[in-house]
Formats: C-alpha cells, structure tokens, sequence
C-alpha cells in the first residue's frame, strides 16, 4: 500500500500502536483508533511528507536521530517511503539516509532513536491505512 493524500494512519507492526503527532512536537504511539489524523504527501518518487492534521505539525528526525513535530516542512521533515517485501512500508529520513535511520516506535508506544533502529526491527514497519470518518 503506498501512501496517498488525504486522512491517513500510520499503523505500526511493533505493539499495535497509530503515529500520533501532540501539539507541543511529542511523537508517540496511539492505540486508540479514531484519535489519530495524519495527513500523507508524496513529495516526490518514494519521498513524503508527513503531517498530523489535528496538530498541522510535520513529522521530523533531528541530526541525534529523535523524532519530533515541526511547525514547518524543514529538510528534517522528508522521508523516503519503500514498499517492503512483507508488505509494510519503512520510513527513512532522507536527510539522514547514509546513517539509515527510520521512523520506528518501541513496544511501549515510545519513538525509537534513529541510531538504534534498522532493517529487520518490526518497530520500523507501518502499515498505511486510509481513514474516513464521517461527521456526526
């Protein structure tokens, strides 16, 4: 499945958990279905753009490798979306790549830094899913 605009969730293989995206920057895991909104963009061939539309706030990875929201789409907010072969799309920060660092969340619903992360870890794999929730 790859990633098109519109409401999407980004559901993660590692503890069941949805990327959710706070007001104040915090990047963590949500179990419960309907509270998380992320909106995805493809920006360019297998590069996207990721941003919770409740919050407005881009998905980013700092130089340490910690992930955070950003007020703004910075060359920190770009990551590279690959169809994996189980299935599930990884998430590698382009601006990072040589190190190989990809979103990943720990089993407690926690971000995974980028530096502990590879290929192979079920905290790296998400599953995008389509979202419509209709207005009551």
């Amino acid at each position: 499945t790859r990633i098109s605009a519109g409401r999407t969730q980004l559901y993660c293989m590692n503890g069941g958990y949805h990327l959710q995206i706070l007001p104040d920057g915090t990047v963590q895991g949500q179990r419960e279905d309907r509270d998380v909104h992320s909106k995805l963009r493809a920006v360019d061939r297998g590069v996207v753009v990721i941003q919770g539309t409740e919050t407005e706030r881009y998905l980013a990875m700092s130089e340490e490798g910690r992930l955070y929201g950003s007020r703004a789409v910075t060359d920190e907010c770009y990551f590279l979306e690959k169809l994996e072969e189980n299935h599930y799309n990884t998430y590698q920060s382009q601006k990072y790549q040589d190190n190989q660092w990809y979103v990943a969340l720990k089993k407690n619903g926690k971000p995974k830094l980028g530096p502990r992360t590879h290929i192979g870890q079920k905290a790296i794999f998400f599953l995008p899913r389509r979202i419509d929730f209709s207005q009551d």
